[in-house]
């Protein structure tokens, strides 16, 4: 992971805990930790009722996300304390979900390198999704906003490209 795939400014600690707990599980899982209890009990105590179809939704998530991307999708490390402009289009398809706003998840979709979800990710994000809903415990839909983070040059190129990509359906 380099330096510009960290959305500049944008800390990890500064989400909320439904978003910080599931960039922490994706990075578990991602790590090959995904079978970890601490994990699911992480779900339990935040989702209550929801956390296993919250825990089981993560895992079906991310391996599903890396699978049919068309790119190398990039998660932060562990100890990484910042968040990746891939997490935070996670952030914002799987808000997006909440809200059934199905324009919405396909240009996050897009965004992440899918075209088209296969029943596996469509199942992922919606457990994903609802669990965290049916708990009380929303993602917070300012989330797509981190995405337009502009605080250095580096930001603002990476918009660009990833502005230019949208456009071609690249």
């Amino acid at each position: 992971m380099q330096d510009h795939e960290l959305i500049p400014g944008v800390m990890l600690g500064a989400l909320g805990g439904s978003e910080r707990l599931m960039i922490g599980a994706l990075r578990l899982i991602a790590a090959g930790r995904g079978r970890c209890p601490v994990l699911t009990n992480a779900f339990e105590s935040q989702l209550g009722s929801q956390g296993m179809a919250g825990a089981r939704g993560a895992t079906i998530l991310a391996h599903a996300l890396s699978s049919e991307s068309q790119r190398k999708l990039t998660l932060g490390w562990l100890c990484v304390r910042g968040v990746t402009w891939d997490e935070a289009a996670i952030l914002a398809m799987l808000e997006a979900a909440q809200r059934t706003d199905s324009p919405g998840i396909a240009r996050w979709l897009s965004r992440l390198g899918i075209g088209q979800p296969s029943p596996v990710l469509q199942r992922g994000i919606a457990w994903s999704a609802a669990a965290f809903s049916v708990a009380g415990k929303p993602f917070d839909r300012d989330v797509g906003n981190l995405t337009r983070a502009s605080t250095s040059a580096t930001a603002h190129i990476r918009e660009q490209i990833e502005t230019q990509f949208g456009e071609r359906g690249i």
